[in-house]
């Protein structure tokens, strides 16, 4: 164990500024549940919820915005040792022998972005000569462009090549990648 003065010990800062916590491997839920439960702590854990394709069809995902990591505002010199101890911590990230605060700004950007904490992330549409890859049904694997859009049936007629010519093949979305919009991209269209 490091003494209080070995280049090892943390400087502890008495001011209440946001910090990046790493949790321990798949607990991020479980970390951010128990340093809620903190008193003089908030805690920021942001998530992503997309639509993810898969071969029975779209199903929705919420994952981490940052694998691994949530935010949590405190004053280390105070609140140390129960930010550190919560359940699901691994530990709090440093620079040198401080403790690396991330700044108001930041937090407060990712905070307008996912108000709820979860970020919902729609289908990015897809654009005539874009490829695409065919990710279920009969022609699963294969990759072509995009020659149509057919909203009302939700299809997209894309260019497969097939016996040697291209031909022009109505696909279900749900069977096609999908792809999601920038963050930033989201909130400009609101």
């Amino acid at each position: 164990m490091a003494s209080r003065n070995s280049p090892d010990t943390p400087l502890l800062s008495a001011d209440i500024q946001w910090y990046c916590v790493k949790a321990q491997p798949k607990r991020e839920n479980i970390a951010y549940g128990a340093l809620l439960a903190l008193p003089e702590i908030e805690a920021f854990f942001p998530r992503v919820r997309y639509q993810r394709a898969l071969a029975r069809g779209p199903k929705a995902v919420t994952e981490a915005l940052f694998p691994g990591y949530l935010f949590v505002k405190f004053a280390p010199a105070h609140k140390i040792r129960a930010v550190r101890y919560a359940r699901g911590v691994s530990y709090i990230v440093r620079q040198g022998r401080e403790f690396a605060p991330v700044p108001e700004n930041i937090v407060a950007a990712l905070r307008s972005l996912a108000a709820s904490q979860v970020l919902e992330l729609p289908p990015d549409p897809w654009k005539l000569g874009e490829n695409v890859k065919v990710i279920s049904g009969i022609f699963r694997g294969a990759s072509g462009k995009v020659a149509g859009l057919v909203p009302a049936k939700q299809r997209v007629q894309i260019l497969l090549e097939l016996l040697g010519q291209e031909n022009k093949v109505e696909i279900p979305v749900n069977d096609l990648e999908q792809r999601h919009a920038h963050p930033l991209q989201v909130t400009a269209h609101r």
